[in-house]
């Protein structure tokens, strides 16, 4: 993925898996979402708050077109998969991350490792919007302060923006392969992965080690050790 955006030269970077596919229309969604700003509901003093918004996934779907009986509790991954997503800003790679290159390069890329990359990646995302909304809170408040104390009734231009985040898309989803659901069942599926995840989430677990339990071989040797920001970051120490 690294690599990738490193060959890239546009303003935004969409990250898909090789079994998922796009809407129809998906490009044009995603530079209206990433290029405009979003409502969050919130009102400060008469006006309207908004967020910048510095990602964006699809809402997650199955393609069931494929085969002619889709193993039964598919519609429960779905919703349960966007409930997540939507709630707890928490996409997943399958969902097809888009961000602005701008943002990709600050957080430093995907972690350079062989597994949830992308849950990592994602987490770097929400560390950098709760960051920036604090910063843009404490000058908001800032501002509103020397507004008093100067009798000024003007609502100072930090306080209209309550930062940026991390958007799921409305509309169609992004559909994945429904082969892995078919061949292993819904069940056994959804427990592999919550359990990987949980296993990952507690810090009890490398990614190589989670790689080797979950296609039960060693992961692959690399063919360098460095990602591709450290052998730039090298040649601009250098």
């Amino acid at each position: 993925l690294n690599y990738g955006a490193a060959a890239a030269n546009g303003r935004i970077l969409t990250f898909i898996h090789a079994d998922t596919t796009l809407p129809t229309g998906w490009d044009r969604k995603i530079i209206q979402t990433l290029t405009d700003d979003w409502d969050d509901g919130r009102d400060d003093l008469q006006l309207h708050c908004k967020k910048r918004v510095t990602a964006c996934a699809f809402p997650f779907g199955i393609d069931s077109s494929t085969t002619i009986s889709p193993p039964p509790g598919i519609l429960a991954i779905e919703r349960t998969a966007n409930w997540r997503s939507k709630w707890f800003s928490l996409p997943y790679g399958d969902q097809s991350l888009s961000v602005p290159a701008s943002v990709f390069h600050f957080v430093g890329g995907f972690p350079d490792q062989c597994l949830m990359e992308d849950y990592e990646f994602v987490g770097l995302l929400r560390a950098r919007s709760l960051r920036v909304g604090r910063l843009l809170e404490m000058f908001a408040s800032n501002d509103r302060s020397r507004a008093v104390q100067n009798d000024l009734h003007e609502q100072p231009t930090a306080s209209r923006w309550r930062g940026e985040g991390l958007m799921i898309l409305p509309g169609q989803p992004a559909l994945t392969s429904v082969r892995r659901w078919t061949r292993l069942g819904v069940l056994q599926v959804t427990l592999i992965n919550s359990s990987l995840v949980n296993l990952y989430a507690s810090g009890t677990i490398t990614p190589e080690g989670l790689y080797a339990k979950y296609y039960g071989r060693p992961c692959p040797e690399r063919a360098m050790s460095e990602s591709p920001w450290e052998v730039k970051l090298a040649q601009i120490v250098d």
